[in-house]
């Protein structure tokens, strides 16, 4: 084997030539191009350079490589080949531009190659294609925009796995995602097409530099008649259905450009960025109250519109209260379009002086965006009447057993029972004069050290933030008849309660965005590595090799993402 390899070696072509080639210049911007780099008499595939070909083109696969080896009077010649697949990314005389490379340590430059690009709309293939329908072009910041991916047919095709674009400019709430491509009969223009809905969007305008609803593209394979034959009286039509091929499409929609609309003047003063239609309403959890006993108070708003991206008005509370920071929670129905449901904000309110409080009225203005017109909603005042504390908790600490447990039940409320001092002073009585003042001292203590360093004690949220990935494993845990949607609302899931978010309105961008200076960039790109897989799998399930280890995987990730977290 040796010897032949030294003979090979000897035998060997050593004149190197490289060519550089497409499979065809001209095509639509729904085609691919195969390019090619040819290298003829070496042993090594070329070094190329292949970002300057990505300001025309995308590339969809490659590089493959190919070998091939041919004898020739008693020389050996091998032929090393590196293919791309192209998509041009719009229509008109587009270049690949001149490539640099290298191969077996020397420098090599091709020439400039011209492809001409017709439209979509001027190919006469209108066999299938992918439509972005909106319910309007003229928008509010913060006013809804239903956007709709629609797929037509009328020919055979099989739909390679794909993931929704970015929106960069929006705020994006997930409307509908098949879980399957199911196709209706429809007719456009007398053609008949069947139509499949490839996924629904809320999208709702943020401060941007522009606002463009972005091309979705898919891959398919078509399947096609060749040319047909000429008539022939002996031949069977039956084996027509043998002459047919497939080939292999990048449908593209087209991207649609939102106009923003300024809002009327004058502002209310009241306006948070509010859009829609809303009612707002409160209440507490009981009627009266005692000093230093934490009752809960609950605003909510209800209605349709850009719900959880706009905050509450300050809300002065009475002196006399004392208010920890809200939790939030939103309630979408799913079972509508229009993004509709109810945000809640819940207060806890510990009353420290006796007498009838008022919680005042809370209003807030908002752009009902049919009418283009300001609108204002508001609660009524709540009138709760403060007793007395208990005897027992007169010279307490001032703390109850509710507002302990909101520390975390890191600390049990200890309960004492009333200390005599008029006891002689032996060592029982002392010891238990000792332990009550240490019970005290307990709890005035966090209160004295928030006092006067600004920091409250860790309430409701610092239970959420602990608990953020027990919650999220037990989110995974709940099934796996769609293990992609599974892994992903787990994640989510996680984030919003370790990081406190106000919202559940998350998708990979937007982790992206609360996660870049916080950890790794090889832990952040793993977790967007399985969200982006999530994605792709909610479209196609058992089309992704994740399909199998996603819930592991994911369950891997979050305890990777909490301990860099912490």
């Amino acid at each position: 084997m040796r010897i032949l390899g030294i003979i090979l070696a000897l035998s060997f072509s050593f004149a190197q030539t490289i060519q550089i080639s497409v499979d065809r210049n001209r095509v639509t911007e729904d085609d691919l191009i195969t390019l090619s780099i040819e290298v003829t008499g070496s042993q090594d595939f070329p070094q190329v350079d292949m970002s300057p070909v990505k300001k025309d083109f995308e590339i969809t696969s490659g590089p493959g490589q190919q070998t091939n080896i041919q004898w020739i009077n008693g020389k050996m010649t091998s032929t090393k080949t590196l293919t791309w697949t192209l998509s041009p990314k719009r229509g008109g005389n587009l270049v690949i531009p001149a490539l640099f490379g290298t191969v077996g340590g020397k420098s090599f430059r091709g020439k400039p190659i011209q492809i001409q690009v017709k439209k979509s709309t001027e190919s006469l293939d209108n066999s299938v294609f992918i439509v972005a329908e909106v319910d309007k072009e003229n928008a509010y910041l913060g006013e809804q925009i239903t956007l709709t991916y629609k797929l037509y047919k009328n020919a055979n095709i099989s739909i390679e796995p794909f993931q929704m674009p970015e929106f960069p400019g929006f705020w994006v709430e997930e409307l509908y995602t098949p879980q399957r491509v199911q196709y209706r009969n429809v007719t456009i223009q007398g053609v008949k097409y069947q139509m499949a809905n490839l996924g629904q969007k809320a999208l709702f305008p943020i401060p941007s530099e522009k606002h463009v609803i972005p091309s979705l593209k898919v891959k398919v394979q078509v399947e096609t008649r060749k040319q047909k034959r000429r008539r022939d009286p002996f031949f069977d039509p039956f084996f027509d259905s043998f002459f047919t091929e497939t080939k292999t499409k990048v449908l593209r929609s087209k991207e649609k450009k939102i106009d923003i609309q300024p809002f009327p003047e004058p502002r209310p003063f009241d306006f948070s960025g509010a859009v829609g239609s809303f009612i707002i309403s409160s209440h507490t959890d009981r009627d009266t109250a005692k000093v230093n006993e934490g009752f809960t108070f609950t605003v909510f708003m209800k209605g349709t519109g850009n719900l959880g991206l706009f905050s509450l008005p300050e809300i002065k509370f009475p002196e006399e209260l004392e208010a920890f920071p809200p939790t939030d929670k939103f309630e979408k129905d799913t079972f509508r379009d229009d993004l509709t449901g109810t945000q809640s904000w819940e207060y806890i309110l510990i009353p420290r002086k006796a007498g009838n409080l008022t919680i005042p009225r809370i209003q807030m203005s908002y752009l009902d965006p049919k009418s283009g017109g300001w609108q204002r909603t508001q609660t009524d005042p709540i009138e709760i009447p403060i007793l007395p504390a208990d005897a027992e908790r007169t010279n307490g600490s001032g703390l109850t057993k509710r507002e302990v447990e909101l520390i975390g039940q890191d600390i049990r409320f200890i309960h004492t029972e009333p200390v005599d001092f008029s006891q002689s002073n032996d060592g029982r009585s002392n010891t238990a004069i000792f332990l009550y003042l240490c019970s005290i001292l307990i709890f005035i203590l966090p209160t004295f050290i928030s006092k006067y360093t600004g920091h409250r004690l860790s309430t409701a949220e610092g239970r959420q933030i602990r608990g953020a990935l027990r919650s999220a494993l037990k989110e995974l845990k709940k099934g796996k008849s769609d293990p992609f949607e599974t892994a992903s609302r787990a994640f989510y899931i996680y984030l919003k309660n370790k990081l406190v978010l106000p919202t559940h309105n998350l998708d990979p961008a937007s982790v992206e965005t609360h996660l870049k200076n916080r950890m790794s960039h090889e832990s952040l790109e793993n977790i967007l590595t399985l969200l982006k897989a999530c994605d792709a799998g909610k479209y196609a399930p058992g089309g992704l090799e994740w399909e199998a280890t996603i819930l592991a995987d994911m369950a891997t990730a979050m305890k990777q993402t909490d301990g860099e977290l912490i």
